[in-house]
């Protein structure tokens, strides 16, 4: 079963400042995990009390997402040296 990905503003506005050839891969990668579950997830710790935070990563870049078992909700599409002060 396939869940859907939903990116969030902030997301859509990162995804189209990336390069052709990072959009491609980050748009590989996401598919892929919503269609079978695999890719270089970890849960990101330290969250609080917000829903369950995980990073995918894609070469240089770490997508920060929310899921459930029918949607994947982007949250931030960062490059690694940017890190997650923004948490």
């Amino acid at each position: 079963m396939s869940r859907a990905v939903l990116l969030s503003s902030e997301a859509q506005r990162e995804f189209g400042h990336l390069d052709l050839t990072i959009r491609r891969r980050v748009r590989s990668a996401l598919l892929t995990l919503a269609k079978t579950g695999r890719g270089d997830v970890k849960k990101l710790k330290g969250i609080g009390k917000e829903p369950d935070l995980f990073r995918l990563r894609v070469g240089n870049y770490r997508i920060v997402l929310a899921m459930n078992p029918r949607e994947i909700r982007v949250t931030r599409i960062i490059s690694r040296s940017e890190g997650y002060e923004w948490l």
